[in-house]
């Protein structure tokens, strides 16, 4: 099916049609081929589920282009993952800014401000982003569409994301039933389902552009789906090494697949010598600037970024959450410029950004599963990591390469990987926890006003299209019951009204139950004395939205129960008042998240922290990420019981947090580009509030460690 036909018969103007002219596509995969046949382009709503690369964002870019320049339509773009969000938005808007399409991106906080959401004329967010402005009552947003498109809509299925993915998509049908749906998946065994829920029609296909040969490796040989088989004849001591080399050798790139991020050093530091042989002197070259840049400044580096640095200039490189966001981008850069030659990865590199490669290694199939022990990973993940093996125009195949130690082994990956289908999409939204947030959300934005309307909205669910369990709605009314009970919402006659608790609890993003042990804790603080960092750091480790750290062991036990010791007199909640942190694990997980945050706010080093807690900086600055969220909500929370000495304790905790420093310094780091490092610096030469800049010359101020003379200016020109 030729491009250049379909878009004049369906009226695209000349510079659309020139666009896509120039993109180099003239013939359409089978499934667009497929998806057009469905009549997407005049309107109706689909279901594609193909593989990686087989051109299904093609098909939702058409539809979004007709319906901007044919009906001035605006769309909305839903991507899972906040790296997929940002990769769209820059392909759009460079492939259509000519045509006068305005392409904005939202995954910014939960409070960003909505006034200009509405001068898009596509939209890329990710669905927290959507939900979160439609519980600021933002209606608008969704009915002035004309086009939804949902990216990887199979994340339905994932247990964090898929229950407001799910509540989005209903919001979204309930709101605007004249909306065109596109839903974007992998192939899934179930599409057919998922697409009735949508009232779609479906695509459904395993063609691939790049044909992707499956297989197990064992002995030095791999051995195909198509009951072809072919030897590695390389000299290296790991059979990982071996695979890799045999297929740089050909000019391809490789993906290795392990389950931790220990495995993702570990194989690095293995193979990295037998890679390195292979590189010219071109490319050690900008792979040694590659590793410097990783490194960046010597303050801030830490033993990760270190061991990162050391294997980038061999051509490999390990690539995890971890990392800092800076580091991952440039690992994925470099291996997109075909500059690093392998990844070692963890399962989530498959979901997370768009990086193929010629083999897809999976070396671990299995991984620990608290309760389970060691577990088999899904089909559907293995499906996923296998999908990244082929890269579109450089690879005539991709080699998706699953690795066996013995050969009954090996017969059991063929039957439960290979030749297996994908798992089916089944509702998250059954869990009373999601449950609560989003009954809460729906009745402070005003979207129902008593069960009926709640079971109504329920009925739009993929949860209700699956299994319309009688259960389903006596956990509603129960937790109509539990809201009630706690003030988050009150009835005036039939109908239900969020409360002032409950408004703010939906505005800001978080569970009832973090409002509620917040709440209780910040009324139990009948003192100043008892308002100290550490107990509020603590209550807010045990509210169910914080970051936890996990990994309790023999190890850690002895300076954990050390710590609490040394600051249960702070503790606002304990296990004998808080039933979430009876248990002694979850207890000691509240315990070394608080050690963390309070090292952090103390000015401890970063790769001190990383040592002492085992988590990486992409980890620390997570969950300093989260914690401000949870301090900014601890401060709303205050204010509305009228707190203010609490309210300006939590808001200065909260800037230490953002910047990692003791109070002392606060005033410093207000000023832009002065950290907390730079800040400690000055305040030891004598700078401790900004009224002693007036004092000195700039001459001075640039002579100073790591201030120099361009900061200084800046300094000055702030005071």
């Amino acid at each position: 099916m030729n491009l250049n036909q379909i878009l004049k018969d369906e009226a695209f103007p000349a510079e659309a049609i020139e666009i896509f002219k120039n993109s180099g596509i003239e013939q359409l995969y089978t499934p667009q081929a497929e998806a057009i046949k469905t009549g997407v382009l005049k309107g109706s709503n689909l279901l594609m589920s193909v593989p990686t690369a087989a051109g299904k964002t093609l098909i939702a870019e058409l539809t979004m282009i007709k319906s901007i320049l044919k009906n001035n339509g605006r769309c909305l773009y839903i991507a899972p993952l906040k790296a997929l969000a940002s990769e769209k938005y820059h392909h759009f808007k460079k492939s259509y800014s000519s045509l006068g399409i305005n392409v904005g991106l939202a995954i910014g906080d939960a409070d960003t401000p909505i006034k200009s959401l509405n001068t898009f004329h596509i939209l890329i967010a990710t669905a927290e982003k959507i939900d979160s402005l439609m519980r600021s009552k933002a209606k608008e947003i969704v009915q002035t569409l004309s086009v939804v498109i949902f990216d990887e809509i199979h994340f339905i299925n994932d247990g964090s994301r898929g229950p407001t993915l799910e509540i989005l998509a209903s919001r979204i049908k309930q709101l605007n039933p004249g909306i065109q749906t596109v839903a974007l998946s992998a192939t899934i065994s179930n599409a057919k389902e998922l697409a009735a829920w949508l009232k779609a029609k479906a695509v459904i296909s395993d063609w691939r552009p790049i044909p992707l040969r499956e297989g197990v490796y064992l002995n030095e040989k791999i051995m195909f789906d198509s009951g072809a088989t072919r030897m590695i004849h390389e000299e290296a001591k790991e059979d990982i090494a071996k695979l890799c080399l045999d297929t740089l050798r050909a000019k391809g790139q490789v993906l290795v697949f392990v389950n931790s991020r220990r495995s993702t050093q570990a194989v690095c530091r293995k193979i990295a010598k037998d890679i390195a042989k292979i590189l010219s002197i071109e490319e050690k070259i900008k792979l040694t600037a590659v590793a410097k840049k990783i490194i960046g400044n010597r303050q801030t580096t830490t033993k990760i970024c270190q061991k990162l640095a050391d294997v980038i200039p061999c051509g490999v490189a390990f690539h995890h959450a971890g990392l800092k966001p800076e580091q991952r981008s440039l690992i994925e850069e470099n291996f997109k410029k075909n500059f690093i030659k392998v990844i070692c990865c963890t399962p989530t590199l498959a979901a997370g950004v768009n990086l193929p490669a010629r083999r897809a290694i999976i070396r671990d199939y299995k991984r620990f599963e608290l309760g389970l022990g060691s577990a088999y990973i899904p089909t559907s993940e293995y499906k996923q990591c296998a999908g990244r093996a082929g890269r579109p125009q450089y690879d005539d195949h991709g080699e998706a390469v699953i690795m066996a130690k013995t050969f009954s082994e090996a017969d059991v990956l063929f039957e439960r990987y290979i030749n297996a289908k994908t798992e089916p999409i089944i509702s998250k939204l059954d869990n009373e926890t999601s449950l609560r947030i989003h009954v809460l959300a729906s009745i402070a934005a005003g979207y129902v006003h008593d069960m009926d309307s709640m079971f109504e909205f329920i009925s739009h669910t993929f949860l209700y299209h699956q299994k319309q369990s009688p259960t389903l709605f006596d956990l509603i009314e129960n937790i109509f019951d539990f809201l009630n009970a706690e003030q988050f919402i009150e009835k005036s006659g039939t109908k239900y009204f969020a409360t002032m608790l409950g408004s703010l609890t939906s505005r800001l993003y978080i569970d009832p139950v973090s409002s509620i042990i917040i709440r209780n804790a910040l009324h139990s603080i009948d003192t100043p004395s008892k308002i100290t960092a550490v107990g509020i750091l603590h209550m807010i480790t045990c509210c169910p939205d914080s970051a936890n750290l996990k990994g309790i062991n023999k190890g850690n036990i002895e300076s954990l129960e050390s710590f609490s010791a040394k600051h249960e007199n702070k503790f606002i909640l304990t296990p004998e008042n808080t039933p979430s942190i009876e248990d002694l694990h979850a207890y000691l997980s509240t315990i070394k998240t608080t050690s963390l945050l309070d090292s952090w706010i103390e000015e401890s080093k970063e790769d001190f922290m990383c040592d002492s807690f085992n988590v990486g900086p992409g980890d620390i600055y997570r969950i300093i990420e989260t914690t401000q969220w949870l301090l900014y909500a601890a401060g709303n929370i205050a204010h509305l019981i009228r707190n203010k000495e609490l309210s300006f304790f939590l808001e200065n905790l909260r800037k230490r947090m953002r910047y990692g420093v003791k109070e002392e310094l606060l005033e410093l780091t207000s000023l832009k580009n002065v950290g907390r490092i730079r800040a400690r610096i000055l305040f030891e030469n004598g700078f401790r509030h900004l009224s002693d800049f007036h004092k000195t010359t700039e001459t001075k101020l640039a002579s100073i460690d790591q201030i120099g003379k361009s900061l200084a200016s800046k300094i000055l020109q702030q005071v």
